[in-house]
C-alpha cells in the first residue's frame, strides 16, 4: 500500500532525528483505513494504481533554492512540494490536495528565506502559505480578490497551466506578483504590513499577466509576460528600468515566466515560448542564452528559476517534467525527474473500464490517452494520443470493453465514440458532431459509454441530455431523452452504467439524482437530491453496477462513493476529502471487476483507487490470448529526383501501419566518393496516412556535390548521383500483449544533376 506524502516526510525526517512536520489539519475521526467516513465497510483494503512516484513531476512550474542547499520543487498537477539535495536526489515532500493549512491547489510560485522557511503561492486557493524548511506548516494570509493583501492569481488545472503567481523574499519582505490584477503587493515575512504598486497596461511600472519576481535588498524584478519583457523597481515600488520587446534576438522575450538573481546581480530569465533562459547583466543589458541548443540541456517551456549561492541555476523544464541545472557560465551541470505522464502515470483520470478478464482500462483524461493494465494492475499499454485523426483522442472521458475484447472510448471533444484495439489501430465510429439539436446518431460531446452482453452500445450524449443506443456494427437502435428535471428528461448526464438484467442507470449530474430505465428507454425509478446526507448527491460523476445488481455511485463533489440495492434503497457511503490511502478528491468514473472489487478514477489525485474484498464476486474469465508478433508496416516512396541542386531538397512519402515516429535521413554521393548527409526531425505519423517529409541538404553540402560533379582529375566528372535513403520507424507506445517490431526502410536511388 502506498505511503502518503506526509507519511514519507515523516518517516524521512524521524529517521534524521528531525521533528516530523505539523499535520495538514485536526485530526477526523474516520478519516483513515480501507473506507475512511464509511457508515460500514464490506472492504478490507484498499490498492492504488498509478500513484506518482518519488521525484516525478506533472508540469513542475515552480522551484526555490533553500540556504543549506536544498531545492524545492512544486508541479501543478501534483498539489505537492518535493524536496531534492543539490545533486538532484528526492529527499521527501508534504502537502496533499485541499484547502485546508497545508493543503493545496495549483501551485504557482515557492520562494525562501534567508532562515530556510519556504513560502508557497497556493494559486488554487488564493494565498500564501509558509512553512518550515521540513514542512512544518506555520502561517497563511491572503484570500481572493481585489483588495489589499487578496489575490487573483487563476487556478491552474489541465496541460496548460492558468496558475500565476511569482513570489520572491529578500530580507524582511515578501513580494507576491499578483497577475490576475495586474499588481505586485509587498509583505512582512508574516503577511502583514501589505503595500501594493502596478495596474493594467504597458507603461513604465504597469503590468499585463505579471508573473515572476525576484528580488535582492536593492532591487525587485518583475517578469512582466504579456508585455513581453522585465521590469526593475526599488523595494518599495519604486520604477527604475525596463528591457525587452517581443521576439527571440538578444534582449527580445516571448512571455517570460520567472525571473532570478545571482548573488552578483546577474539576472536569468525563464523565457517561455522562446524555450530558453536568457542572461542579462545588473543593468539589464544582454549577456546570452541558456538552454535553447539541442542536446540534453535543451529546454521546452522553461517556468520557473532559482539560484544558489554558489550562482548555479536551477531551470523547471516545464514540458519536458524536469529540473535542470547550470554553472553560472550557462554550463549544463546535471537533470532530474521524470514525467508523471509517464506510463503507469496519470493527469485527471475521468474513466475506468474493466473485461472478464479483470483487465483495466483508464481513461487518462487530461493526458489524452487510454492506459491499459493487466488482472494484477500492471501496467500494460497506452493507447492513442492528442488529436482528430483515427486512433488519436481529445478529452477522452470514459472507457468500456466491448464483447471482442475491443476498447471503447468516449472521445468526448471530438464528439465521437472510437473503437480501439489493443495496439492501439482504430477500428472506427460512433457518432460525429451534430451540426443541428436533435440528430439521430450524431452526438455532442459525449461524457460515458456502455456495453452489454450482447454487443450493443450505449453512451450519454451529454450535451444533448440524451441517451443513445447503437448495435454492436454500430446502426442507432433507440434514443431516449431531453432537457428538463422530469422522469426521463436530463441536465447533463454524466455517466451510465448496465445491469445484469439490461437496465440502465445513468446520473443525471445536473440534477443531483440517479435515474433508472427499461432496456428500451422508458422511465423505471429515480432517487436521490441535492445534498451531503445519506442517499444525497453533489453532481454525481460515476455509476457502476456490480453481479448483484447492487449500484454504486461516485458523488464528485462530496468526495465519497455511495451504495445502493438496484431499487435504489441506501446501503452506505465512504469517502473523506484527501491524498491518503482510501481518501478521494473529485472522484469521478466506477467500475466494478471481476472480483466484485470497486474501481474508482479519484480525479484530482490523479490516480486510480481499488478497494478489494467485496461479497459480490464472480468468477473472473481466462485473459484474452496474446496476439503474434507483428511487424511495423512502414513504406516510403521517393518524391523528388531531379535538379536536386538547384531545390536543395529531398522529399520522401512515408507511410506507416499504425501511430509510429519515423526518422529519415538520406546520403547524397557522386562517383568519386564525395557525399553530404542530410539527417532529418522525427516525424509522427498516423496509421494509414502518407506524410511528406522534406530533407534540406545544406550549403556546404550543395557546394561539395557541384565541385565532385564538375571535375574529376581534371576531366568531367560523371553528372550521377545516388540518394542513400534509410527511414528507421518505430510505434509510439508498445501494444499490449503484442510485439511490434521496428520497422528500417533503405533503398538507393539514382538521381540526376
Amino acid at each position: 500500500m502506498a505511503a502518503s506524502g506526509s507519511q514519507v516526510l515523516a518517516g524521512l525526517l524521524t529517521g534524521l532525528g528531525l521533528a516530523a512536520p505539523s499535520a495538514a489539519g485536526p485530526a477526523v475521526a474516520g478519516a483513515s483505513g480501507p473506507c475512511p467516513g464509511a457508515t460500514s465497510c464490506p472492504y478490507s483494503s484498499v490498492e492504488i494504481v498509478g500513484q506518482r512516484a518519488e521525484g516525478t513531476f506533472r508540469f513542475p512550474q515552480a522551484i526555490a533554492v533553500g540556504p543549506s542547499g536544498d531545492v524545492y520543487v512544486a508541479d501543478e498537477q501534483s498539489r505537492a512540494v518535493q524536496i531534492f539535495n543539490a545533486q538532484g536526489v528526492f529527499q521527501g515532500e508534504w502537502g496533499q490536495a485541499g484547502s485546508g493549512p497545508g493543503e493545496f491547489g495549483a501551485i504557482g510560485g515557492m520562494a525562501t528565506d534567508s532562515s530556510g522557511d519556504v513560502y508557497v503561492v497556493d494559486a488554487g486557493n488564493g494565498r500564501i502559505q509558509k512553512f518550515t524548511a521540513g514542512g512544518g506548516y506555520l502561517t497563511q494570509w491572503g484570500s481572493r480578490g481585489t483588495g489589499p493583501g487578496q489575490f487573483e492569481f487563476g487556478s491552474g488545472g489541465g496541460n496548460s497551466s492558468t496558475a500565476g503567481g511569482g513570489i520572491a523574499v529578500a530580507g524582511s519582505y515578501v513580494y507576491v506578483a499578483d497577475t490576475g490584477d495586474d499588481r505586485i503587493e509587498r509583505f512582512g515575512l508574516d503577511g502583514s504590513g501589505v503595500i501594493a504598486w502596478g495596474g493594467t497596461g504597458a507603461g513604465a511600472g504597469q503590468f499585463e499577466s505579471p508573473r515572476g519576481l525576484a528580488a535582492n535588498a536593492n532591487a525587485v524584478y518583475v517578469a512582466d509576460d504579456d508585455n513581453n519583457r522585465i521590469e526593475q523597481f526599488t523595494p518599495d515600488g519604486g520604477f527604475v528600468a525596463q528591457t525587452g520587446t517581443l521576439g527571440r534576438a538578444p534582449g527580445q522575450f516571448h512571455n517570460p515566466y520567472g525571473v532570478a538573481v545571482d548573488p552578483g546581480g546577474e539576472i536569468f530569465v525563464a523565457d517561455d515560448t522562446n524555450n530558453r533562459v536568457v542572461a542579462l547583466n545588473p543593468q539589464l543589458a544582454f549577456v546570452g542564452t541558456i538552454g535553447d541548443v539541442q542536446g540534453p540541456d535543451q529546454l521546452a517551456v522553461p517556468r520557473a528559476l532559482a539560484v544558489d549561492s554558489a550562482g548555479d541555476v536551477y531551470v523547471t523544464d516545464t514540458a519536458n517534467n524536469r529540473i535542470e541545472e547550470f554553472n553560472s557560465g550557462g554550463g549544463f551541470i546535471r537533470n532530474w525527474g521524470s514525467a508523471g505522464r509517464g506510463v503507469g502515470n496519470f493527469a485527471g483520470p475521468r474513466g475506468v473500464g474493466t473485461d472478464p478478464s479483470g483487465d483495466l482500462a483508464v481513461a487518462d483524461t487530461a493526458n489524452e490517452r487510454i492506459e491499459l493494465f493487466d488482472s494484477g494492475h500492471g501496467f500494460d499499454a497506452v493507447l492513442g494520443a492528442s488529436g482528430s485523426d483515427p486512433g488519436d483522442l481529445k478529452t477522452p472521458t470514459e472507457v468500456a470493453f466491448d464483447s471482442a475484447g475491443d476498447v471503447l472510448v468516449a472521445d468526448r471533444d471530438n464528439h465521437r465514440v472510437q473503437r480501439l484495439n489493443r495496439a492501439g489501430v482504430s477500428l472506427g465510429n460512433l457518432g460525429g458532431q451534430a451540426t443541428a439539436p436533435d440528430q439521430p446518431a450524431q452526438l455532442v460531446a459525449p461524457s460515458a459509454v456502455a456495453t452489454d452482453p450482447a454487443g450493443d452500445i450505449v453512451v450519454s450524449d451529454t450535451t444533448e441530455n440524451r441517451v443513445e443506443r447503437f448495435t454492436s456494427t454500430g446502426a442507432l437502435a433507440g434514443m431516449f431523452g431531453e432537457s428538463g428535471s422530469g422522469p426521463g428528461q436530463f441536465k447533463s448526464p454524466e455517466a451510465i452504467a448496465l445491469a445484469p438484467g439490461g437496465e440502465i442507470y445513468v446520473a443525471d449530474s445536473g440534477n443531483d439524482r440517479v435515474q433508472e430505465f427499461s432496456p428500451t428507454g422508458a422511465p423505471i425509478r429515480t432517487w436521490g437530491q441535492s445534498g451531503t446526507g445519506p442517499g444525497s448527491f453533489n453532481a454525481p460523476d460515476g455509476i457502476a453496477v456490480d453481479a448483484l445488481g447492487d449500484v454504486f455511485v461516485s458523488d464528485r463533489v462530496n468526495d465519497r462513493i455511495e451504495e445502493f440495492t438496484p431499487t435504489g434503497g441506501f446501503i452506505t457511503t465512504w469517502g473523506y476529502p484527501g491524498a491518503a490511502d482510501g481518501q478521494l478528491d473529485s472522484p469521478a468514473g466506477l467500475a466494478v471487476d471481476c472480483k466484485g472489487s470497486v474501481i474508482v478514477a479519484d480525479r484530482a489525485n490523479n490516480r486510480i483507487e481499488v478497494f478489494d474484498g467485496a461479497a459480490a464476486a464472480t468468477t473472473c474469465a481466462p485473459p484474452p490470448a496474446p496476439v503474434p508478433p507483428q511487424r511495423l508496416g512502414l513504406t516510403v516512396k521517393l518524391l523528388q529526383n531531379s535538379r536536386i541542386l538547384e531545390s536543395r531538397a529531398i522529399s520522401l512519402d512515408v507511410t506507416c501501419d499504425r501511430i509510429c515516429t519515423v526518422a529519415a535521413s538520406v546520403r547524397v554521393a557522386v562517383r568519386t566518393a564525395a557525399h553530404t548527409d542530410i539527417p532529418g526531425v522525427p516525424t509522427r505519423l498516423h496509421p494509414g496516412v502518407a506524410t511528406k517529409i522534406t530533407l534540406q541538404i545544406g550549403s556546404h553540402g550543395v557546394a561539395l556535390l557541384r565541385r565532385a560533379l564538375r571535375r574529376k582529375h581534371g576531366k568531367p566528372a560523371a553528372r550521377g548521383m545516388t540518394a542513400a535513403i534509410t527511414v528507421h520507424g518505430t510505434p509510439i507506445v508498445p501494444s499490449g500483449g503484442v510485439s511490434v517490431a521496428a520497422g528500417v526502410y533503405r533503398r538507393t536511388d539514382k538521381l540526376t544533376r
